[in-house]
C-alpha cells in the first residue's frame, strides 16, 4: 500500500512538472522565428487574409526577378493590438487582389525568403496601415522614417 502511494505521488509531482512548463512552448519566441537583424520591404498581391486571434496572418505574392511568383506568408501583432492601431479587417480584405508593399522582419532558415513578420503595408491607395509594432533592431540605421524600439 505505502508503495502503491509513493509511486501514485511520484506520478504526480512528474506530471504537475510536465503541466507547469507546458505553457513555455505554447508561445514562440520572436528572436528565434524571425532574424531581427533585417528587414525586408515587400512588394506583390494580397491573396488572403486570416483576422483572427492569437495574430493576423495575411499572404503577398511577390513577382521575382526570374518570373517566378515567390508567396510570403506574414504575421502580424494580435486582432485587438492591430485594431489599437486603427486599422480595420476591411482595410486588408478590401484590397485582396490588389499590389500591397510590406514592410517586414523575416524569417529565420528555411522559411527566409517566404515568411516575416510585418510592420506596415502600403496599400494601393497610398495609405500605410499599421499591423504590428516596430520590431527591426538590426545594425545601423532602421529604414527611412522609422525608429527603433530600444
Amino acid at each position: 500500500m505505502k508503495s502503491k502511494l509513493a509511486l501514485m505521488a511520484f506520478g504526480f509531482v512528474v506530471l504537475s512538472l510536465t503541466a507547469a512548463k507546458a505553457p513555455l512552448y505554447a508561445h514562440h519566441g520572436f528572436e528565434f522565428e524571425y532574424d531581427t537583424s533585417k528587414y525586408v520591404t515587400i512588394t506583390g498581391t494580397l491573396t488572403k487574409v486570416e483576422w483572427e486571434n492569437p495574430h493576423i496572418y495575411f499572404n503577398v505574392d511577390e513577382m521575382v526577378a526570374d518570373g517566378q511568383v515567390r508567396s510570403w506568408r506574414f504575421e502580424g501583432s494580435s486582432v485587438a493590438i492591430v485594431q489599437r492601431t486603427g486599422t480595420k479587417r476591411a482595410d486588408l480584405v478590401d484590397n485582396i487582389g490588389k499590389t500591397v508593399v510590406v514592410s517586414a522582419v523575416p524569417g529565420r532558415g528555411k522559411t527566409a525568403t517566404t515568411k516575416g513578420a510585418a510592420e506596415k503595408i502600403k496599400l494601393p491607395n497610398g495609405k500605410e496601415i499599421v499591423v504590428a509594432r516596430q520590431r527591426y533592431y538590426g545594425a545601423g540605421a532602421a529604414p527611412a522614417g522609422e525608429k527603433t524600439d530600444n
